[in-house]
């Protein structure tokens, strides 16, 4: 049983650093969110609040707190769902780990709400890229 690589060769560069799907793009681990909630800067408004923490990745990765005192879980993910939409369409700066919490108040607002707010708090933080 011969393979064509060797275990000296060892495993390509994974092909995910060129183009990022959004699955790459999402904070997963306990060990990832603590990090952000000790270390990270915070900035919040009336219906968000924003922490961000350097991370020394090539991209930004995002994570979601909505706790249950925003409403029920379709509730939930509708405002996860918006956030997330909303991320899509702003220049963030890549290299940050972004934890976004939503507030009670979070739950009512319409998306362009919550669009404004997040860039409003994104760019009190510094991490969105200039626009020419």
């Amino acid at each position: 049983p011969s393979s064509s690589t060797t275990s000296s060769e060892g495993p390509e560069p994974s092909h995910r650093l060129a183009k990022p799907r959004a699955r790459d793009r999402r904070l997963r681990r306990r060990t990832d969110f603590d990090r952000v909630f000790q270390q990270g800067r915070h900035n919040s408004g009336r219906l968000l609040a924003l922490r961000s923490v350097s991370s020394g990745l090539p991209l930004t990765r995002y994570g979601f707190a909505v706790s249950k005192r925003v409403g029920s879980a379709v509730v939930r993910n509708r405002v996860r769902r918006r956030l997330r939409e909303a991320l899509r369409s702003l220049p963030v700066r890549e290299g940050f780990d972004i934890v976004l919490s939503a507030r009670p108040e979070a739950a009512p607002a319409s998306f362009q709400a919550l669009r404004t707010e997040l860039e409003t708090l994104l760019r009190r933080a510094r991490l969105l890229e200039a626009r020419e």
